[in-house]
């Protein structure tokens, strides 16, 4: 894609983050490596962390200057990733108005991973063993969920998340990392009509800055979330200054509570970008931007 004449969201414009760092409308055969090599000069990368296999360009076919995603085995949406694990290359970003214009129908069938527009901090990304660094952030641009709406049926929904993985470096008694999460809120977008999705093309956002995140939906904010390494992080519906409460305080069979300085990590991370889903419920990509200052 070419860095001109592509006009500036207004969010990122209000937050002086004018420069295009990245951006992708997957024309070329630049858009992805297959070779699982990790060749330096592309925007993602098929070879995948954590032991994932590399994904085919039947998995990632590009159409029409769209990428459709169907992978195989997809689990936790670890699909494309802006970053490759094997050749050390790639892009990250630190703080950004980061955007991409997706589509996906409902699933077919079970899957095990959902349509997403995320990012994972660089240093877990390439770690040999999730235990390398036990603190590691995760900003959840979009994850389309399901649900039961209103009339009770199956439906898609749009979410935007910040994690905050904690390992403490032990194992559960089936083998599993004994892990915390700093995301226990109640997600903003059960609040309001544009909770549920319909399978037209939409452009999803997220404005990362120090100790702030926005999120964003065809370019109307929807919720935010600030952190500070010495408070309990705070979210907000839209532009209401209200904090939104925690998922613990209203739900007292929680088992985990969220710690001052959650998410703090954020702050420390060069993030690296990535699309993912699951082969019974394929996404479209028309492009990723990545805005900075």
């Amino acid at each position: 894609m070419s860095f001109k004449n592509v006009p500036i969201p207004a969010a990122a414009e209000a937050a002086g983050m004018t420069k295009l760092v990245f951006a992708e409308d997957f024309e070329t055969e630049t858009a992805i490596d297959f070779s699982g090599e990790g060749k330096p000069g592309y925007s993602f990368y098929a070879d995948r962390p954590y032991g994932g296999s590399t994904l085919t360009p039947e998995e990632c076919q590009l159409r029409d200057s769209t990428l459709y995603m169907k992978p195989i085995k997809c689990g936790a949406a670890i699909g494309l990733g802006s970053y490759s694990k094997k050749g050390q290359t790639g892009f990250t970003m630190h703080y950004g108005y980061a955007e991409a214009r997706i589509r996906a129908d409902k699933p077919v069938g079970e899957y095990d991973g959902v349509p997403a527009f995320w990012a994972i901090g660089k240093r877990d990304f390439v770690s040999n063993h999730p235990l390398d660094w036990k603190d590691c952030g995760e900003l959840d641009i979009l994850e389309i969920n399901m649900a039961k709406n209103e009339q009770g049926e199956e439906d898609m929904f749009y979410t935007g998340t910040l994690h905050h993985h904690h390992r403490p470096g032990t194992f559960r008694e089936d083998g599993r990392i004994l892990q915390k999460q700093g995301t226990n809120f109640i997600n903003a977008l059960g609040y309001n009509e544009t909770r549920w999705l319909d399978n037209e093309w939409h452009t999803y956002a997220a404005l990362w800055e120090p100790g702030h995140v926005s999120w964003y939906l065809d370019g109307k904010l929807m919720h935010s979330a600030r952190y500070s390494a010495d408070a309990l992080p705070e979210y907000y519906y839209r532009d209401d200054p209200t904090p939104l409460p925690r998922f613990e305080d209203i739900n007292p069979w929680a088992k985990e509570r969220t710690w001052v300085g959650a998410h703090s990590v954020m702050d420390e991370e060069e993030e690296v970008i990535i699309l993912g889903c699951n082969f019974n419920w394929p996404m479209e990509v028309d492009w990723v931007r990545i805005w900075n200052k």
